[in-house]
């Protein structure tokens, strides 16, 4: 089952509510896992029902990443950090981790993401009756799902070869 982490920078009620659509829709996909955690230290009132992520390695844990940020402003600057972080880590790049980037200028960011090696998808705007960020939720958790079953197999297959 594939385990998906939706990660906001920001504590407006905008970005929470992009991340919380995100959530909404990874959690219609079957046997997902789900965190959802604020990646900025700055807290509010609003953000403080989802506690903060504890480390940049703990990104490793999950098949699939979705990170929600303001829609002005850039890259937030946790995030960079986060990034950074991640770029010069010494495990390596994040090959078989999807990503989706939900809010904010996508394309600083989708740089970064395909920086450390992450598989970055997108989804279709949503419907109007779709929570906003619902659909790219569902579209990381559903490929999360199947490169982490094929990278099963693939494990499968060495293990009998040996």
């Amino acid at each position: 089952m594939p385990k998906v982490i939706v990660l906001f920078f920001g504590a407006d009620s905008a970005t929470i509510a992009l991340a919380d659509g995100a959530a909404e829709g990874a959690k219609g996909v079957r046997f997902t896992e789900l965190e959802i955690r604020s990646g900025s230290a700055e807290q509010s009132t609003i953000s403080r029902r989802h506690r903060q992520l504890e480390s940049a390695s703990r990104i490793r844990e999950f098949d699939g990443v979705i990170l929600a940020c303001p829609s002005e402003g850039g890259i937030p600057a946790d995030m960079v950090t986060l990034f950074d972080e991640l770029e010069r880590s010494s495990q390596g790049p994040l090959t078989n981790t999807v990503f989706g980037i939900v809010g904010g200028d996508n394309t600083p960011m989708a740089s970064r993401v395909l920086r450390i090696g992450g598989i970055l998808v997108g989804a279709p705007a949503h419907g109007p009756e779709a929570a906003p960020g619902s659909g790219l939720g569902a579209r990381v958790a559903t490929v999360a799902a199947w490169v982490r079953h094929a990278l099963s197999h693939e494990h499968q297959h060495e293990s009998h070869t040996h």
